[in-house]
């Protein structure tokens, strides 16, 4: 259950706190006041796309935040597990709170709990517990594409799993086509990539190269080309610190060092810049024989360049050939020895492969058909259902179906939902002939069909928020009455917010909110306030005459008003 959403800075609305209430929720306003804002804001808690124009002007951020009691009943084990809620204890007892953040940049925060989450995890926990029907869902029936979805989520736990199973055995037989793709289906192809790959590994295996050995050949490289210039300057400085003169470096410091060890015995205080120079005589001794050896070691063999440069090139070219460094030669060589190793043997791999892929498409077949004849039993239901509900709705003498196409039994062209295709039928008037849902004519009988399938859907999936946003498009008169009535009953079950323009649906509202466009110190913003039934009755007016005043609305108003606490009490 939605028990509170709080919306800030969302477009014209400043600040709106919803507290639903079980039952059924009316909004009504009028055009342009905001409705659509609000149904927009709870949307991008769903995941729907958002961007920064939806910022109110002046602010730098957007916060939508909602708060659900009740849920656990409506998220599979595995969601629950993901979210961290322990099912050993009552999640029920707890709050799960869902908020999204939209930032002037464009980007969004999303948190659950207070955690952030990716706004994929967002959309899967919303999609549990939130369910928005807008006008553009009745362009979506009419898309052949969406009534395998529909249908299956008729269905629901017994398809699902049928579902699930095929869908594993689906993956394992495209893995399995993957694997034999890759093999080749011609073994002549299969004996050239066997003797590249050979060649291959033999080349690099044969120059013997190991990871960096490039970069300690280009240093020694630039020695060798400057050695005559490092001779000299080793030799200056092993001169300078050790050499036959006086003033060497060394000398003068054992001098120094000398001094101050006689001065130390009557300044006390100078030990330790004895100690300083003592060790500093020590540490120029080791430099010197670091030089020393240097000098002895910078010795160039003949050849040596020209063996150095030959083994670069080659380097080079290896890398070149296989992957641009010496780490990626190495790779390639690893992925070609394992890739070989599975070419020597590929004869029997190829067989082992087609035998799989054979008891996996045969398996895909016999999952399809069990699943084909999952839907057939689902869609019987759906039909009846449908049928049923159409006629509470006032389209007597409809006839629904769900027409299957012929079952293709080739699992190279099946999909991932299975081996059928359906497309949903109807007759919406005695004597005339079954057709596609896209060749219905009336918005009214469009939005009839929707409410219906979202009724049973909403029974199938247990969603416990669904949101209509002017399901009342091209219906009037006795058929806006049945509507409200289904949209009552409904609601004993599930919360049901509706926005609506009829006044036969605004009257039967357990509450019933009145969304308003206000204008204060040249600011205009969009508040949502709660009537009483003083207000519901003057709201049902405008509703029924277009403006508030006319007696006779005010007087048929207090009438619906009657009617919708008789029919609520029936229900009771």
């Amino acid at each position: 259950m939605l028990e509170r959403i709080e919306i800030h800075d969302i477009a014209l609305i400043e600040t709106a706190v919803l507290s639903p209430g079980a039952g059924l929720l009316i909004l009504t306003g009028e055009t342009g006041a905001g409705k659509s804002i609000l149904i927009d804001a709870i949307g991008a808690l769903t995941g729907s796309k958002t961007n920064r124009d939806m910022i109110r002007f002046g602010q730098d951020r957007a916060t939508i935040e909602a708060v659900f009691t009740d849920y656990a009943s409506a998220f599979p084990p595995e969601l629950l597990d993901e979210l961290g809620i322990s099912r050993e204890d009552d999640p029920d007892t707890e709050e799960l709170l869902l908020s999204r953040e939209i930032l002037a940049s464009g980007k969004t925060v999303c948190r659950i709990n207070g955690r952030v989450v990716p706004l994929g995890l967002l959309r899967d926990v919303a999609s549990y517990l939130i369910d928005i029907h807008g006008q553009h869902d009745q362009q979506a029936i009419f898309k052949t594409e969406t009534h395998l979805h529909l249908l299956d989520r008729y269905g629901a736990q017994p398809l699902a799993d049928a579902l699930a199973t095929w869908q594993e055995i689906y993956a394992d037989y495209q893995t399995c086509r993957r694997k034999l793709q890759a093999l080749g289906t011609d073994p002549a192809e299969r004996a050239r990539r066997t003797d590249i790959l050979d060649y291959q590994i033999k080349e690099i295996e044969a120059a013997g190269i190991y990871s960096g050995e490039d970069e300690k050949l280009l240093l020694r490289r630039r020695v060798l080309a400057n050695t005559e210039k490092i001779k000299l300057a080793l030799a200056e400085s092993l001169e300078m610190l050790s050499g036959e003169d006086e003033t060497a470096i060394l000398n003068e410091l054992s001098r120094t060092s000398s001094r101050l060890d006689v001065v130390t015995a009557h300044l006390p205080d100078l030990a330790e810049t004895a100690a300083l120079v003592r060790e500093s005589f020590y540490n120029l001794q080791n430099a010197t024989d670091d030089i020393r050896a240097a000098l002895d070691d910078l010795e160039i063999m003949p050849g040596e360049l020209e063996k150095l440069d030959e083994r670069i090139d080659q380097l080079t070219m290896l890398k070149r050939k296989y992957g641009g460094t010496l780490t990626s030669v190495l790779q390639f060589q690893q992925t070609a020895q394992e890739e070989l190793a599975e070419l020597k043997d590929s004869e029997a791999l190829f067989n082992g492969l087609e035998k799989q892929k054979v008891r996996l498409g045969r398996q895909l077949i016999d999952q399809g058909y069990l699943l084909s004849r999952c839907r057939q039993e689902a869609a019987a239901g759906l039909e009846a259902h449908i049928t049923r509900e159409l006629g509470d709705l006032g389209m007597k003498g409809v006839r629904f179906t769900v027409r299957f196409a012929p079952v293709q039994d080739d699992p190279d062209l099946a999909g991932r939902h299975g081996l059928d295709q359906v497309e949903f039928l109807i007759s919406a008037n005695p004597g005339e002939p079954m057709k596609p849902l896209a060749r219905i004519a009336s918005g009214g009988e469009a939005s009839r069909i929707m409410l219906a399938i979202k009724s049973i859907l909403a029974e199938a999936d247990q969603i416990p928020v669904l949101i209509f946003d002017e399901i009342d498009a091209g219906v009037s008169g006795h058929t806006a009455e049945k509507v409200a009535e289904k949209l009552m009953r409904l609601s004993r079950t599930r919360q049901i917010f509706c926005i609506t323009h009829l006044a036969q649906i605004a009257a039967m509202a357990d509450r019933h909110i009145l969304i308003e466009k206000i204008t204060q110190s040249d600011q205009t913003r969009t508040r949502l306030h709660l009537l009483d039934h003083a207000g519901r009755s003057q709201e049902i007016a405008r509703l029924l005459a277009g403006s508030s005043g006319e007696k006779e609305a005010e007087i048929l108003a207090s009438k619906l008003l009657d009617q919708a606490a008789v029919s609520k009490s029936n229900l009771v």
